[in-house]
């Protein structure tokens, strides 16, 4: 029987105060009936620790900008064959990163003359994909490839 949950995690066993319980559960009954988004418990709460670490870390300088560069190449290579363009949707769902830090990625290495971006093409225009695709100074992007 396939496991249900990634060898790459941990329980941890975690005291919350009943009333932050019960603001957890009043979002996800809002999301659920508004967004149409289900979600448990345990997922909001790994989505809401992950999302502060990544603002704290940020705050604190712990993230080098060499390391994030780094980490961008690495995820754009895995998913681009022969250095094709990626659709920037699908860079921003691998990496999870807050969206402030993947645009201050692409900026910098946009501005380094590191990656080319393109528009969006017409099968690239549905919602997901434009709302995930990168702007700059009004111009919007759906894909990226990075220069030889």
């Amino acid at each position: 029987m396939p496991r249900k949950t990634p060898e790459d995690s941990s329980i941890v066993s975690v005291r919350l105060p009943d009333d932050l319980i019960e603001r957890l559960d009043r979002y996800l009954d809002w999301r659920t009936t508004h967004k149409r988004l289900k979600s448990t418990r345990n997922a909001a709460i790994r989505q809401a620790l992950s999302l502060w670490l990544d603002d704290q870390e940020q705050r604190d300088g712990l993230v080098a900008p060499h390391l994030l560069r780094r980490q961008f190449q690495d995820t754009y290579h895995r998913l681009s064959a022969c250095h094709d363009w990626v659709s920037i949707s699908q860079l921003r769902q691998h990496l999870r990163w807050p969206r402030e830090r993947f645009d201050a990625v692409v900026e910098a290495l946009r501005a380094d003359y590191q990656v080319e971006l393109a528009p969006p093409e017409s099968g690239d225009r549905g919602a997901q994909n434009l709302q995930e695709s990168y702007d700059v100074h009004g111009q919007l992007y759906s894909r990226l490839r990075w220069r030889n």
